[in-house]
């Protein structure tokens, strides 16, 4: 039997990456092998799958999941989906940690934050019996900040999964809400912080702005560490939209002239399989993980040359045809990265060393 910590498991539609992760993989696996899995969870799921639930207000994982397993000796395989494992925990022990972005980019987070993350990474490292990880870069990092044993390590790619919620009229009401046209307007989706780097693409977009008046830059996420600084050099053309739902988040993508992605780093690079499921153009700092999965299909530019970013925008705006062959192949390439290849992995991984 296969025990899962399902403590991050979401089925809202605000679900943060961890969350989605969980939520994801764990209905997949459920499908995968109904029989073989128990949940263990602060609150019941509404899954037709065996669960132990233990609610407790703070500090779940490592009070009152750890009392859970020092006191049940017949949960001896447990997989954790977040980088928090349980100081008390079974020998066989599985978790997934996603990145380590604390350690390169540590003013992004706060102090407290900061010092849970290392300390967790550092304890997971030393006790997991087994480390999944979603790219070849987190893999790295493990090994070259924690001295993880390699063999230890797996590498398996998250999942996508495409979700069509919106109509014409629905995306049409909203580009009217935003003051946006069609095809008009470069789109970041993420948090407006100093690690996504996007200070470096307001550099660039003032670059192009006076040649081309009409087209503008939508920002649309929440506000992160440094963001509200970030926020004072918008100019007159920059949409900033704050939170988005969703639908909202399907109906930008759709009609975008490009997506830009121009993060100093990132575990995985989930926006970008979203650009690509909306079927437009895609921009991305040249990064491992997003050369990784975009390659041939988007346009790269070192992290911190704006003038770079700058001449890949003005590209995208000026060739019609160039921005019909970084969509060519988007369908192929989304192909690799399904929930049910990420649970396959996954569950092959667990009962293997079981």
């Amino acid at each position: 039997m296969i025990f899962i910590d399902a403590s991050r498991y979401n089925n809202t539609s605000q679900r943060t990456g961890v969350e989605n992760y969980s939520y994801f993989l764990i209905n997949e696996l459920v499908k995968q092998a109904p029989d073989d899995i128990t949940l263990i969870s602060p609150r019941k799921i509404n899954l037709s799958i065996p669960q132990i639930t233990i609610p407790f207000p703070r500090l779940w994982t490592q009070i009152r999941l750890s009392w859970k397993l020092w006191g049940n000796r017949k949960i001896n395989n447990l997989f954790v989906p977040s980088h928090v494992m349980p100081i008390i925990h079974p020998r066989n022990t599985t978790i997934t940690i996603h990145d380590v972005a604390f350690k390169r980019y540590p003013k992004s987070y706060g102090r407290l934050s900061r010092w849970y993350l290392n300390w967790g990474t550092k304890y997971a490292v030393k006790h997991a019996k087994q480390i999944i990880v979603p790219s070849e870069t987190t893999k790295k990092d493990l090994i070259k900040y924690y001295k993880a044993n390699p063999d230890k390590i797996t590498v398996v790619p998250l999942g996508f999964k495409s979700e069509k919620r919106t109509d014409e009229n629905f995306c049409q009401s909203r580009m009217r809400h935003y003051k946006l046209q069609t095809t008009n307007y470069f789109l970041f989706i993420g948090r407006i912080e100093n690690k996504k780097n996007i200070s470096v693409l307001l550099k660039a977009f003032n670059n192009i702005s006076s040649k081309h008046p009409n087209i503008k830059l939508v920002l649309a996420g929440k506000t992160g560490v440094g963001g509200n600084k970030i926020l004072k050099k918008v100019n007159n053309n920059v949409v900033v939209t704050g939170y988005i739902t969703e639908a909202d988040k399907e109906a930008l993508l759709k009609n975008c002239l490009c997506f830009v992605f121009p993060s100093l780093f990132e575990g995985f690079g989930i926006p970008l399989l979203e650009a690509m499921d909306a079927g437009v153009p895609i921009i991305a700092s040249k990064i491992p993980t997003s050369y990784e999965i975009a390659k041939q299909n988007a346009l790269f530019f070192k992290p911190h040359d704006e003038k770079a970013l700058a001449h890949n925008m003005e590209i995208i705006i000026s060739n019609e045809n160039l921005r019909k062959k970084l969509i060519a192949n988007h369908a192929e390439v989304l192909k690799k990265y399904s929930w049910k290849n990420c649970a396959k992995q996954t569950l092959n991984l667990l009962l293997a060393h079981y």
